[in-house]
């Protein structure tokens, strides 16, 4: 880049910095539909009415009756950083309110034909005030209206043309639209919601009280199928709570499409909050397949920042452990319990028998495996393998061997998982990700939805080593995968794709946020599918594992091996024929 000539710093103009702003806030119309429903939810509304046009892109009004602006603070709510949710840092650290920040308004107006009207209770009618170049030239004037708020959003990204050519299909804008809806209809039951587009009733959700109307209104959204089979949580523990709904053992889906996850009130895409999730399902839901669930977790606003990012989709927790820990022993007890899922916030089940170890059951493999107390380093003279010779395998899953002190288990999935990871961050690094064809390329179902994503991250998916391409209104056919991800399916890892892609915007992405993106999908897979399973395969696995470790890249995670030396064997044999609820021998 050429140095450029010295220039005086100045300030931008207030409509240009409101239009970089929109480009954090506005990605498309369903972004603007969540500003305005979390602005009408903060309102107190108790009905909350949508009508759209052409996907959103000519017209979005959304019409609440929730307690309304002041009418002198109409136009200074145009202003950016003007709100009425925060007022010290106090404030900030405590967030309670959805919409926070101040930009939602003055962002959305810089890119489109913004019109607000408003009605206290104390006014005698309502105020409108249309957006102008600044907030200083918008004036109002009085307008019949009742008590509450109208917004009305025309011609998004008239003044940016290069914005609207990422627009897609009045379609697939629409349903991006429907699903901004069904989240905010699943935050707020007390609230009804309504949405028309092109004139015409899409959806009609009135408030819901009882346990019975909410099941109701899950079964709209979610679903009759899913309402049918959930198995309702209900744990608190240490000032966290966990309720909602969750798919039992034997449901799940193709595509993580119905997967909705609440904090205190907000919807959020969180990895730790799915990592949580998964890992509670591990054994349980097939290789490939995602569990289905509506979850809510309630605990003090200041355990959690919610300031992490403009559209406000991430979080981070103070005790990210802690949180973690407290969603996967949940959902773990309400899956092999099912009958006494709010019994205890703490995971353990009250009177509940001890689990026994079955080997033919994966499930009790790893719980049994996860008995044993943490293993020393392993002491491995020079030229010896640390992992020792492979045995043999169980259920496809966990490779034993042995070495000089006794036994090794090792979780060939997660093994899998930590070594595509480190290939993948030396590969980007690299500035390439080498693609491996298929000798067959795979025609895959996503749904259109699913089909939509991939076309619209046609960019992401080429810099990542995927060859994807979209031949049916709701087929794919993938023609290449990630070299270092060649051990998966096609069809789990196109799985994964279109729901690691949820959220990530389709402009271009950072390798930092490439890499996140790859994680995400590692974590969603099983990279031994395509495995052989015979011992070259397994002693390969090994031989990878200690090379990795021995680099010092093996990170941070979940434990991959574990060394039984053959005192702890001898402890576990002569010990009691249970294990407590911790996974502990007792």
């Amino acid at each position: 880049m050429k140095p450029q000539g010295l220039a005086r710093i100045h300030a931008l103009p207030e409509r240009l910095a409101n239009q970089i702003a929109a480009g954090e806030v506005v990605e498309r119309p369903a972004s603007v539909l969540k500003e305005l429903l979390e602005n009408s939810i903060d309102a107190g509304a108790a009905h909350i009415r949508v009508d759209i046009e052409h996907g959103g892109t000519r017209l979005i009004r959304v019409r609440d009756d929730g307690v309304g602006i002041h009418r002198d603070d109409l136009a200074l709510a145009l202003n950016r950083h003007a709100t009425s949710k925060i007022a010290t840092l106090d404030d900030l650290i405590h967030v309670e309110s959805l919409g926070f920040r101040g930009e939602a308004l003055p962002s959305i107006a810089s890119v489109s034909r913004l019109e607000l009207i408003s009605c206290t209770a104390d006014d005698d009618s309502g105020w409108k005030v249309v957006a102008g170049d600044s907030w200083t030239d918008a004036s109002t004037e009085p307008v019949s209206h009742p008590k509450g708020t109208t917004v009305t959003v025309r011609d998004l990204f008239y003044n940016t043309p290069a914005r609207r050519k990422f627009m897609r299909t009045e379609k697939t804008e629409y349903r991006h639209i429907e699903d901004v809806l069904k989240r905010a209809a699943l935050a707020r039951f007390d609230c009804a919601f309504s949405l028309r587009h092109n004139a015409r009733q899409s959806y009609a959700l009135p408030g819901a009280s009882s346990d019975t109307e909410q099941s109701r209104r899950v079964a709209r959204i979610c679903g009759g199928a899913f309402a049918q089979c959930a198995l309702v949580l209900g744990f608190e523990a240490e000032g966290l709570k966990l309720s909602g709904w969750i798919g039992e053992p034997g449901y799940s889906r193709g595509v993580a499409d119905l997967q909705y996850f609440f904090v205190n009130g907000r919807m959020v895409r969180d990895n730790l909050l799915r990592h949580a999730v998964r890992h509670a399902h591990d054994g349980v839901v097939e290789s490939g397949r995602q569990p289905a669930y509506v979850l809510y977790l309630e605990l003090d606003p200041a355990q959690v920042d919610v300031n992490v990012h403009p559209s406000k989709h991430e979080v981070r927790f103070r005790d990210a452990r802690s949180v973690h820990d407290f969603i996967s022993r949940s959902i773990r007890v309400a899956l092999l319990k099912p009958s006494v899922s709010g019994a205890d916030a703490s995971g353990r089940v009250p009177g509940a028998p001890p689990f026994r170890p079955r080997p033919a059951e994966v499930r009790d493999h790893m719980v049994a495996y996860q008995a044993f107390h943490p293993a020393v380093a392993t002491r491995a003279a020079p030229g010896e393998k640390p992992l020792g010779e492979v045995l043999d395998h169980v259920d496809r899953h966990y490779v034993i061997a042995r070495n000089a002190n006794g036994l090794v288990v090792v979780d060939a999935r997660r093994g899998c998982r930590r070594i595509a990871a480190e290939r993948l961050g030396a590969a980007l690094a690299g500035g390439r990700i080498g693609a491996r064809p298929l000798l067959v390329p795979a025609a895959i179902a996503l749904g259109a939805q699913g089909a939509d994503t991939l076309e619209e991250h046609a960019v992401t998916l080429e810099r990542l080593g995927f060859d994807v391409r979209r031949i049916a209104h709701d087929t794919v056919s993938c023609r290449g995968i990630p070299a270092p991800l060649a051990g998966g399916s096609a069809e789990a890892l196109m799985t994964a794709l279109v729901a690691a892609l949820a959220g990530v915007d389709s402009r271009g992405s950072s390798s930092d946020t490439l890499l996140a993106l790859l994680e995400d999908i590692i974590e969603r897979c099983d990279l031994t599918a395509g495995w052989s399973w015979d011992r070259a395969a397994m002693d390969e696995h090994l031989r990878d594992l200690e090379r990795l470790e021995a680099s010092g890249r093996c990170g941070v995670g979940e434990r991959v091996w574990r060394q039984l030396e053959v005192d702890d064997i001898a402890q576990w044999l002569a010990g009691p024929d249970r294990l407590d609820g911790d996974g502990g021998v007792t």
